[in-house]
């Protein structure tokens, strides 16, 4: 599934899957893919800055320093420069204010549906503008009352522009069945 989402062409993708499904490995993929390119500027955003680091950090750095991009990591401000020019930021929503006037190419928000939707509404949104960016956001589901379920929908109106995937954590392929019955 993972594969799947990551072919896409579409300029905004958004997943819905379960606990495990394997929504970092995705997200490290696809910022590593956006970054292969010259002077890029990425970014990923968890709902809190600790969240961002706890969730992403060490494996992004620890890919990005395997595949050897590397060219200046940042721990202090959670930034790493790669050899290419290329910049990836990791970030929190918790005060989306303060990501305001930059610009990106690519952006993953990761468990979206607990981020305010402002953050992107009046602030990531327009980052992209310049720049005719994509975006990624994964979320575990939360329910049908929510900004994240209303993304997941607008692929029904927009389908040039939008594509939505709902998977199980089973689906992901990383836990088997029998630890999902027993939880």
């Amino acid at each position: 599934p993972q594969k799947k989402i990551a072919q896409n062409k579409n300029r905004f993708r958004v997943v819905s899957a379960g606990r495990r499904f394997g929504k970092t490995f995705l997200s490290i993929r696809e910022l590593a893919r956006y970054s292969r390119y010259p002077n890029q500027k990425v970014l990923y955003v968890a709902p809190t800055y600790r969240m961002a680091k706890g969730i992403v950090w060490d494996q992004l750095k620890a890919r990005l320093t395997e595949l050897n991009w590397v060219k200046k990591i940042n721990e202090s401000d959670l930034n790493i420069q790669l050899i290419n020019g290329t910049k990836i930021n990791i970030r929190g929503a918790d005060n989306f204010d303060s990501l305001r006037g930059l610009e990106y190419n690519f952006i993953v928000m990761d468990e979206a549906a607990m981020i305010d939707q402002r953050a992107w509404t009046e602030v990531l949104r327009a980052t992209l503008s310049n720049t005719l960016g994509d975006a990624l956001f994964i979320s575990t589901p939360t329910g049908k009352s929510n900004w994240f379920y209303d993304l997941y929908m607008r692929h029904q109106k927009d389908s040039d522009n939008w594509a939505s995937f709902q998977y199980t954590s089973i689906e992901g392929g990383r836990i088997p069945p029998e630890e999902i019955e027993q939880a």
